[in-house]
């Protein structure tokens, strides 16, 4: 990823409450609680901190959760739940890191996801049949 340039950075500190409908913007960090539909747009970077909560549902393009989220979460790159996040909730992403430590409880879909949130169609593979034993 390149420099992060401070200015282009979202922080939402502890103890702040969003509730709604809330879009961010390339790089976003949330230590408050946010309710609602959570969505990042496309080449951003997402991260929960530790003391962040989400309630709702979370949309992204990389997503890292060191805190805890209570919903389902979509991303069309990735998604790392580090040692010390809690997703309760499925997940869909073409590519799932969980941590040693990490607690997870839901379902996890690894497959293309488009930016309007709708899968890719996996590819097929070509298979033949295995041969017969001598």
């Amino acid at each position: 990823m390149s420099e992060i340039i401070e200015s282009e950075v979202n922080l939402i500190a502890e103890g702040t409450r969003l509730e709604g409908k809330v879009t961010l913007d390339r790089v976003s960090r949330v230590h408050g609680h946010l309710l609602g539909d959570i969505e990042a747009t496309e080449g951003s970077l997402f991260v929960l901190a530790e003391t962040g909560l989400i309630e709702g549902v979370l949309r992204g393009d990389s997503i890292v959760i060191d805190g805890f989220v209570r919903g389902d979460i979509e991303a069309t790159t990735r998604v790392v739940i580090s040692g010390t996040g809690r997703v309760v909730g499925d997940i869909r992403a073409p590519a799932v890191r969980i941590d040693f430590g990490a607690h997870f409880e839901g379902k996890i879909t690894m497959d293309g996801v488009t930016p309007n949130g709708r899968g890719a169609e996996a590819p097929r593979l070509k298979t033949s049949p295995a041969p017969l034993p001598a």
